[in-house]
């Protein structure tokens, strides 16, 4: 059994987008700042249950910065847009190889 089908998946975001998440069955976390995340993010590493930790964007501040801050993460993070970000293209050949390790 590889480590994503024994994983959680946990959301990391504000209190009104969070029950849509938690709904479909996914361990959220209520953060208010980008300092609270990066504090999240390193908590749910220390778990050791978590596999993906998604974070809703308009809670960075700072998205570069973020990164950077949860680089050493073992669990691969993903900045998810929002009906509040401006859009972006999303690359998931690149996504999923970093979730795989391998990008």
């Amino acid at each position: 059994m590889s480590k994503f089908e024994r994983g959680k998946v946990a959301v990391l975001g504000d209190r009104e987008t969070l029950p849509l998440f938690k709904s479909a069955g996914f361990k959220t976390v209520e953060v208010l700042s980008q300092s609270q995340v990066v504090e999240a993010v390193n908590r749910l590493n220390a778990e050791g249950d978590i596999s993906l930790i998604i974070v809703l964007k308009h809670v960075l501040s700072d998205e570069a910065r973020f990164k950077q801050q949860v680089a050493s993460s073992r669990v691969p993070v993903f900045v998810l847009p929002t009906l509040y970000t401006k859009g972006e293209a999303v690359d998931v050949n690149k996504i999923l190889a970093k979730a795989l390790g391998m990008g």
